[in-house]
């Protein structure tokens, strides 16, 4: 593993320094007002958390004013190599003098990236893959649900509550939370939902892990196997899921509930599809999460830090199941190119190089310093998260769980953010602080950035904070 001096050197070593009187600074607010005014408002991060990006570097950005913060978000797990990496920017360099868009073509790059993802597939399925290529993860998702039903011959498609799989088309059937569904409906048919997904801090069973003997897992058993529960299993192509959820607040599942759900699958004769866009790449320690529990996929999706500072996604399929689809019958004419391959190629190995272990290393002791700090404050009701993605769940009193409002927490977002701080919350309830750095970030700017956040936590709750800009303010 890098020393680390050398994760040190990766960031900007003034790390947060905020110049200006207030957030967003003037150039800031100029840049801010001018963008979003050419723009839709569907955004979520220039208006609930305004912020304007200059420069970036490892887990480090400048926003115009000169300001400068510590990124505990990584683009919201996107940059676990960190922010404009020297190797990925000598990469970047190279390749777009030499060659970028194929039109689903052939080329080096293309085919070493297919051989590398078949060789770092986990369990049986290394080297017993076939790829497809995307964009995002919502289109690695779509890309894997198609090619479910093709191989199936079968319609419907499970999911879980809590879930995000996407914006777009089925994965935003599949999503459940309302910011991003409430204005458009109607969604996709041969959808159906399965839960709840294990969130023990919140079991709607009131019960306690193990001596709950995994009653989530077994009224999902339930779901699918009552004759009137209203699901047509024989006509169930795939189950996808989230080894650990995301957006849905960073909750992992109990021992045994995966493997639990896996082999309830199997028997059923349903396809598992595992999404990993969040929490694969090494964000949980394993270059794959699903690589924490016994199971093997049948389907995995990639994106995000698959593609880093480049936007790409990847489909590992399970060989048998894609060799009889019908030629030319998925195409998307940007994806694969030959500088995204690159860049993808390039990630891998920089992941594999000491990443993992320093995920593991480096996620224990950020969340054992939570962990202490949840003693301390009584506004964090729950720390909880495998690897380097760690929730921190806010609550207006510990003993009911009563989750803090979304106004509070908007208001702790924004004091972190006028500290140096930038984070981004989630989950259901909007109520979680996810620390998802790159997993380039060095301890010392992981010591600066909980020390930030206990401060914070600590004066939340006394002088009312002004939320003091919005659009054209």
């Amino acid at each position: 593993m890098a020393s680390e001096e050398y994760f040190e050197k990766l960031s900007y070593p003034d790390a947060p320094k905020i110049v200006t009187s207030s957030i967003p600074g003037p150039k800031t607010k100029d840049l801010l007002e001018k963008e979003l005014g050419n723009e839709t408002p569907t955004r979520i991060a220039p208006i609930g958390i305004p912020v304007a990006w200059e420069e970036a570097s490892g887990a480090t950005f400048k926003d115009p004013d000169g300001n400068v913060y510590i990124d505990l978000s990584a683009g919201v797990a996107v940059n676990n190599v960190g922010h404009s990496h020297p190797d990925i920017v000598d990469v970047i360099k190279k390749e777009c003098g030499r060659l970028m868009h194929t039109p689903d073509g052939t080329c080096k790059n293309r085919q070493k990236l297919g051989q590398m993802l078949s060789e770092i597939a986990p369990g049986n399925l290394k080297g017993n893959v076939k790829m497809a290529y995307g964009l995002s993860g919502s289109s690695a998702n779509e890309i894997a649900i198609k090619f479910a039903r093709a191989s199936t011959g079968k319609s419907i498609i499970l999911g879980f509550q809590g879930a995000y799989h996407g914006s777009i088309g089925t994965t935003l059937t599949l999503t459940t939370s309302p910011t991003f569904r409430s204005l458009y409906r109607p969604f996709m048919p041969f959808v159906e939902r399965l839960g709840p997904y294990p969130y023990c801090y919140r079991c709607p069973y009131d019960l306690t892990n193990p001596e709950c003997d995994l009653q989530c897992a077994k009224y999902v058993e339930f779901q699918l196997t009552d004759p009137y529960g209203g699901i047509d299993v024989g006509n169930v192509a795939a189950l996808i899921l989230e080894p650990m959820q995301g957006e849905g607040g960073y909750v992992p599942p109990p021992p045994g509930w995966m493997e639990y759900i896996y082999n309830l699958c199997k028997r059923l004769g349903i396809l598992v599809i595992d999404d990993e866009v969040q929490m694969g790449m090494g964000r949980t320690g394993t270059m794959f999460a699903c690589e924490h529990y016994d199971i093997e996929p049948d389907i995995i999706t990639m994106g995000k830090a698959l593609g880093g500072d480049v936007a790409f996604s990847a489909v590992l399929c399970r060989a048998d199941l894609v060799k009889d689809l019908e030629p030319f019958s998925h195409v998307l004419t940007a994806a694969g190119n030959s500088m995204s391959c690159a860049v993808a190629c390039k990630n891998i190995e920089l992941i594999q190089d000491g990443l993992l272990d320093r995920a593991n290393e480096m996620g224990a002791y950020a969340m054992g310093r939570l962990k202490d700090l949840a003693k301390e404050r009584d506004v964090i009701g729950d720390v909880r998260g495998m690897g380097w993605g760690i929730a921190i769940e806010l609550v207006s009193d510990k003993k009911t769980k009563q989750p803090l409002s979304m106004a509070e927490v908007v208001r702790i977002v924004w004091m972190l953010r006028d500290n140096g701080v930038y984070v981004l919350p989630c989950g259901r309830y909007d109520n979680i602080l996810r620390m998802i750095p790159p997993l380039v970030i060095s301890k010392d700017l992981v010591d600066k950035g909980i020390d930030i956040i206990a401060d914070v936590l600590e004066t939340a709750g006394m002088a009312k904070y002004s939320l003091n800009w919005t659009i054209g303010s």
